[in-house]
């Protein structure tokens, strides 16, 4: 066990793109530097992790290693994984994928530890870790249901508030319900675009904006126009960190209309700028949202998610700012910076730095 309080910590993540987990990651790798760790974060090459690392200026390395079970090429994995520990030589290494906990931990020096953040229901590579964060209750559950017995630690991910705290803003003429997320069948863009149609039927005004990228891309473009919603939709390709508070702040309601989420980073970025959040019951966001206060939460269904949207369309002026005042509370005392890096340094002292 490490006994200084700085240690030497590799933060490592695989995989290229900018969603939930790469934006933990780099608030991990953030936060860790200002507990006052030496910290190098380690991505692959080529992704986009790489510009918002610089921009902080955070120390980084790039490595390319096969990211599989398969025996020869994991014993290639392993051999550049052991080669930078080697080259680092890290009290701590932190993992945020099950895959990548079970390379390390073959590779791992035995002087060191190995803490897995976990984002996603997977079970395989759990028990690798020596510690294991879970980014909600829900997955805590999960992940003791699949077995795992070792040090387990509830953090949540955490929200960047702007230092002036944004104003209140009512309900615009025409309302905006906007969503974003990877377009596939567990983010439910295909459920909240049933719902908008049942809300046309009720002849209730609103536009509606869909942002993100992926397999279903002509499936939500076929819906929109099956639906008859083109003429109040609007499509935008994933918005970038630098372009998100300028999209939150352009919507009234943002929507999760997920089947399944263990955490739901969207859903405290818009409530950390006073967004109404509409969200379907599906795992993360139950953690978040307390029904009614400081938002609404819905069965995983067009009509369960349309009756909520309307009733968020419809609230009072003073329900309407004291649910959205209530949300901004909500981010700022359980997922800004300094709470969740508190969080952080108690789990590092007392399963990583005992005195």
């Amino acid at each position: 066990l490490v006994t200084p309080t700085t240690m030497k910590i590799v933060n490592l993540i695989s995989g290229k793109d900018l969603g939930g987990p790469k934006q933990t990651f780099l608030h991990y790798s953030d936060n860790l530097r200002q507990l006052g760790h030496q910290v190098t974060s380690v991505i692959r090459p080529g992704a986009q992790l790489k510009a918002l690392l610089e921009q902080r200026s955070l120390d980084y390395l790039t490595l390319d290693y096969p990211r599989t079970r398969l025996p020869l090429l994991k014993t290639i994995a392993v051999s550049r994984l052991r080669d930078l520990f080697t080259q680092q030589n890290p009290d701590l290494v932190m993992v945020h994928k099950p895959i990548d906990a079970e390379l390390v931990r073959a590779a791992l020096p035995t002087h060191c530890q190995l803490i897995l953040i976990l984002h996603s229901y997977t079970a395989l590579g759990i028990k690798a870790a020596d510690v294991l964060v879970c980014v909600s209750p829900v997955l805590a559950e999960f992940a003791r249901q699949q077995g795992y017995k070792g040090p387990l630690v509830v953090i949540p991910n955490l929200v960047e508030l702007h230092p002036i705290e944004p104003n209140f803003r009512p309900l615009q003429a025409t309302p905006v319900i906007a969503t974003m997320g990877i377009l596939r069948r567990t983010k439910g863009q295909d459920i909240l675009l049933q719902a908008a149609a049942i809300l046309r039927r009720r002849n209730i005004k609103f536009k509606l904006v869909i942002a993100g990228k992926g397999r279903w891309h002509s499936k939500v473009n076929k819906w929109i126009k099956r639906f008859d919603l083109d003429a109040i939709t609007q499509r935008l390709d994933w918005v970038s960190n630098h372009d998100r508070d300028d999209f939150i702040d352009a919507m009234d309601i943002f929507c999760l209309p997920s089947r399944n989420e263990t955490f739901g980073m969207v859903v405290i970025e818009a409530m950390a700028r006073k967004r109404l959040v509409v969200a379907t019951r599906c795992g993360g966001p139950q953690g978040i949202i307390a029904h009614q206060e400081n938002g609404l939460l819905c069965e995983i269904n067009a009509e369960s998610l349309a009756d909520s949207l309307a009733q968020a369309l419809t609230l009072k002026a003073e329900d309407y700012q004291s649910m959205c005042e209530a949300a901004y509370r909500t981010a700022r005392d359980q997922y800004s910076p300094s709470v969740v890096r508190q969080q952080i340094a108690a789990m590092l002292k007392q399963y990583v730095m005992p005195t």
